[in-house]
């Protein structure tokens, strides 16, 4: 990070992004009461405990509101699974809403509590990243419409974006990382300030919403430590604002499963994915590389499959711990560095059933904004051949990351290639979630029209705006759109088990064909 100063992105720019990402992660609302999404009702049953019961238990919501596979038992109580921070953070926002509604629970559905947590804590939390992430494009050095490019690229084009749609706590985790990156950098740049304070708050947070963020969350606070320009001080100041979310955490651990140490993870309720965590550690045996692979570059669930322009992070962090430039720290890359391998570790490590349903390798995701702005980083060694790749693997990447979100929000893991297996037929057959169209009382179908119209005209913008030849803006064109038809049209071999899914999934989930008598049950995540 440069301590030159740069050029503010417009305050047009900025608004336009954080109102189109706020838009789009509330367009849709892929939620089916059938499947439950228990990832995310576990978060929310524990804001209705705390708001209804004055209690960590959520053993209320469970008999008012139905049982979850992702659950916790202890001494005869059931407990969310998760780490706290989510549901934690829920609970005011769950009592403002039900003070609007007389103190009635019931007026209260989880339909209408989880679309308010969703954009307040899935999408707000977006927005802030993408803001950030463009504001620290320009600290590097990068012009207005590099640093934008990137910027709407990881809102639209990556993981970033489903799961600022979904009340899981990896966005809002990735938010409070880069917030603490962000507020070191200010930190360099007016020492005398409380940025200190921020740095842990915002590290400690996002273990709080994260128990996976440890391993990105602790080569920062090393390196935060050793960057403090006056350690004793700043190194107090950040300890202090550590304290509240990780007290926070330790204490729910105690309370809930008898220690602090003690995790949700280690009393599972769901005797399957109990099975599933005792296996190794945590359910985390030796790396394999078979598994690393499957993660970073797999049709099911691979990240660079999604999102193959963020692969340039990797040569632009590897370029920034070589040759740092003028005001940038090669500790802060080899922080970045450091926290990407123990993820990559961790993703070669963990049991593939542990994912669930789910868009990609989602515990990934708090890396994704760092790994962004290290492609603005490689973009000032190699701007000619990084725009190229950027302009052509964006559109590609918004199209595979956007249309399985709004269309049903995660996948089944039958299908080899989950978006011309399951995602382009349901599309084909006018299938799509709730959402903006279906509040007004039209098809859901009718809200992927104007959607794609955007995505559209944002896919053109990122091709043809902004310098290169006009021989290599068509190039980026023909293989941007090359590459999204191969995607939602290569099928693997055929598979009955992919069929019977997808079936299930179109006529009893989405309920978009006539019911067709068929032995298939749902599957739980």
């Amino acid at each position: 990070m440069s301590d030159l100063p740069r050029a503010r992105p417009s305050s047009l720019g900025a608004w336009l992004l954080a109102g189109t990402l706020l838009v789009a992660s509330a367009w849709s609302f892929p939620y089916f009461a059938r499947l439950g999404s228990p990832n995310e009702l576990t978060r929310l049953y524990l804001a209705r405990a705390v708001v209804d019961d004055g209690a960590l238990s959520i053993d209320g919501p469970v008999a008012r509101h139905g049982r979850l596979t992702d659950m916790a038992s202890h001494d005869g109580r059931l407990y969310s699974d998760k780490a706290p921070g989510i549901g934690l953070l829920g609970a005011p926002v769950y009592a403002l809403v039900k003070a609007c509604a007389g103190w009635d629970t019931a007026a209260v559905s989880n339909e209408l509590l989880l679309r308010l947590l969703r954009l307040l804590l899935a999408g707000v939390p977006l927005a802030l990243a993408a803001l950030i992430l463009q504001r620290l494009l320009g600290r590097l050095g990068l012009g207005p419409g590099p640093r934008a490019l990137i910027a709407w690229g990881y809102g639209l084009g990556s993981l970033a974006f489903p799961y600022g749609t979904l009340l899981y706590g990896h966005q809002a985790a990735a938010a409070c990382l880069l917030g603490a990156w962000a507020a070191l950098d200010r930190q360099r740049r007016d020492p005398r300030a409380g940025w200190p304070l921020l740095v842990g708050l915002l590290l400690g947070l996002s273990m709080l919403i994260e128990y996976t963020t440890l391993l990105l969350a602790a080569p920062l606070a090393l390196h935060a430590l050793l960057a403090f320009p006056r350690r004793g001080r700043d190194t107090l100041l950040a300890l202090a604002g550590a304290v509240l979310p990780l007290g926070l955490l330790v204490a729910y651990q105690a309370a809930c499963f008898g220690a602090p140490w003690a995790t949700g993870y280690g009393a599972l309720a769901s005797p399957h994915y109990a099975e599933v965590h005792a296996r190794g550690v945590l359910g985390l045996g030796a790396p394999s590389l078979g598994r690393l692979l499957a993660a970073l570059f797999g049709t099911t669930r691979g990240l660079f499959f999604y999102a193959p322009w963020l692969a340039l992070g990797l040569a632009g962090l590897v370029l920034g711990a070589l040759r740092p430039r003028a005001g940038e720290t090669r500790a802060g890359w080899l922080a970045l560095s450091a926290g990407s391998l123990l993820y990559l570790v961790f993703a070669s490590s963990l049991e593939p059933e542990a994912w669930g349903w789910s868009l990609g390798p989602r515990h990934l995701v708090p890396l994704l904004p760092f790994w962004a702005l290290a492609v603005g980083r490689l973009w000032l060694e190699a701007a000619g051949a990084t725009r190229f790749t950027v302009r052509a693997l964006v559109p590609y990447s918004i199209a595979t990351c956007v249309l399985p979100t709004v269309v049903f929000g995660g996948f089944p893991p039958d299908f080899s290639n989950p978006l011309a297996d399951f995602v382009a037929p349901l599309v084909a057959h006018g299938c799509a979630a709730p959402g903006v169209a279906s509040a007004l009382g039209l098809d859901p179908a009718w809200g992927l029209l104007p959607l794609g119209l955007a995505l559209l005209g944002l896919g053109a913008w990122v091709i043809f705006s902004g310098g290169g030849s006009p021989g290599a803006r068509l190039l980026a064109a023909a293989l941007a759109a090359g590459l999204i038809v191969l995607a939602f049209t290569w099928t693997g071999p055929a598979e009955p088990r992919e069929q019977r899914a997808l079936e299930w999934v179109e006529r009893d989930v989405l309920q978009c064909t006539d019911p067709i008598d068929d032995a298939f049950s749902a599957p739980r995540s």
